[in-house]
């Protein structure tokens, strides 16, 4: 699974976690606002959770008959074929790589941006212990460091593992009755562990920041979150209308993001959530955390699991295999190899020169295409999930080879082993006869170096013309100047039939090798 493919998993699968937690949070609008706020953190855990359940979890297709199938046969000329208007990337141009996709970087930069944001919220409430100063408060567990800092605006709990509750420094002048309930609250904050909750929001929110609903369910948890400690203090019995005056005095500092008792973004909801008396106060049961986790592992199996081919990122990659004359190539080997991905399709040209992939990953792919007595064609083509791309390959006649041995020896003559490229024709349609050696002029092996035991080997590089004779003849190794110069002496006298395409002579590249070796 490429990047691209992975971010629309996320997408569409964590919407319908986040839709079926709103649905769930929606008919459950009586119960207390601990068990809505445990509902939240479990949704956040399957955000989490759901990209590597997405890679590791088995993959259950479910059929969906408006789609194509996703088997890569080839097309044939007498199958029925469906013409279907889809929009089409133009096909990479030869020798330019094609530009990178942009939305992985996209995604990354995001997922910088809002984790800054969340650690310059860090940052700051460190300062606010830095500058601390430790007291001891009656009631407060000996885990519980509790500190007063003058940069405090308002109470609040900072730490997981070792847990600090920040007074303002003004809190030394506050009743006993309004310390006791600010203390009170915040321990409530360090029982539930709410601020791991909160840290699982906010890497959630960084992994779907580009999701409204994610942010929205965020905004969600932080109000469930005051509500459930309201209720817990109400339950140790604190009088309503005394809570929500503590709560009216504090609520002039400024919000914190942290859990904190007083914050102004959810006041007026708070007030009246603690006036009601009919609300449901009830809090978290061992029963109900256990049947939550439960239930939201049995969600991430399903979710990461289910797929469909109108779901899966796929589309579509057909072409047309051609030779120099615009003629068809029937039988081709088709290869594309997914650049962004592991796979790697296979096909075989039609009859008509036609090669078709229905439905494979999308993708950036490369095509390689190879049949009988034409080089290897290649290019490239970008597949988009729901469209179909074309990657027309025009394929160039492939080279000749030759290969001659030239044996020297005191009493023997030179004798000259020839062996020519056999003709390769492709019977329908592009039709090519390569190049035949019609007379050869024997290499001279050179004396003075046969005298003295060196041999060597001339490696050169021509081009046969449409009138079979060699042209542009050039040495390609480094070999001893006498060889050369026998080798492209006798070789710019040879005579070749050309190369035929489709009937007509064309210029065709071939490399001749010619070994000067000693008889024993």
């Amino acid at each position: 699974m490429n990047t691209m493919d992975l971010l629309a998993q996320m997408a569409w699968r964590g919407t319908l976690v986040l839709a079926l937690g709103f649905a769930v949070a929606y008919g459950f609008g009586r119960a207390s606002a601990a068990f809505r706020h445990y509902l939240w953190t479990t949704v956040f855990c399957v955000l989490l959770a759901l990209p590597a359940a997405m890679v590791l979890a088995p993959k259950w297709s479910m059929p969906n008959m408006s789609s194509v199938s996703s088997a890569p046969a080839p097309a044939m000329a007498d199958q029925p074929r469906t013409t279907v208007t889809v929009r089409t990337p133009a096909p990479a141009t030869p020798g330019r790589k094609p530009m990178p996709n942009p939305l992985p970087s996209l995604y990354a930069a995001g997922i910088v941006a809002v984790a800054i944001r969340f650690a310059a919220g860090a940052v700051r409430t460190r300062k606010l212990l830095a500058g601390g100063v430790p007291t001891v408060r009656l009631g407060v567990p000996r885990k519980v460091r509790v500190i007063e800092s003058p940069q405090a605006p308002v109470p609040l709990v900072w730490g997981i593992l070792r847990p600090v509750i920040v007074l303002p420094t003004a809190s030394r002048h506050w009743p006993a009755e309004r310390l006791r309930t600010v203390l009170l609250h915040e321990l409530i904050h360090v029982q539930r562990r709410d601020l791991l909750a909160h840290v699982v929001a906010q890497v959630a929110c960084c992994l779907y920041w580009f999701h409204p609903l994610a942010w929205i369910a965020a905004r969600e948890l932080r109000k469930e979150r005051e509500r459930a400690c309201d209720d817990a203090v109400l339950q140790r019995g604190i009088a309503a209308p005394e809570y929500a005056g503590h709560l009216i005095d504090l609520v002039r500092g400024l919000a914190c993001d942290t859990p904190a008792m007083a914050e102004a973004s959810d006041f007026e909801g708070r007030v009246r959530a603690l006036l009601d008396r009919g609300r449901n106060r009830a809090p978290l049961t061992r029963r109900v955390v256990l049947a939550g986790a439960a239930l939201g592992c049995a969600l991430i199996l399903p979710v990461a699991s289910i797929t469909s081919h109108a779901q899966a990122a796929r589309g579509a990659l057909a072409g047309i295999v051609t030779d120099p004359s615009g003629a068809r190539i029937p039988g081709a080997g088709v290869v594309a190899k997914n650049l962004d991905g592991a796979n790697e399709e296979l096909t075989t040209a039609d009859s008509a020169g036609e090669f078709l992939f229905p439905a494979i990953p999308a993708g950036r792919y490369e095509i390689r295409v190879n049949t009988r007595g034409f080089k290897v064609g290649k290019t490239e083509a970008i597949v988009v999930a729901g469209a179909a791309a074309r990657a027309d390959t025009a394929l160039e006649v492939g080279e000749a080879t030759e290969v001659v041995t030239v044996m020297g020896g005191k009493t023997s003559a030179p004798r000259v082993q020839a062996k020519a490229a056999a003709p390769q024709r492709i019977p329908i349609g592009g039709n090519v006869q390569m190049m035949r050696l019609l007379s050869q002029v024997k290499p001279v092996y050179p004396a003075e170096l046969q005298q003295q035991g060196i041999t060597a080997s001339v490696v050169m590089r021509g081009i046969v013309s449409k009138t079979g004779q060699l042209t542009s003849l050039r040495v390609m190794n480094s070999a001893d100047p006498l060889f050369a110069k026998a080798a492209m002496e006798a070789a710019q006298q040879w005579q070749y039939q050309p190369a035929l395409l489709n009937g007509m002579p064309i210029e065709i590249l071939t490399t001749i090798q010619i070994n000067f070796e000693l008889d024993k």
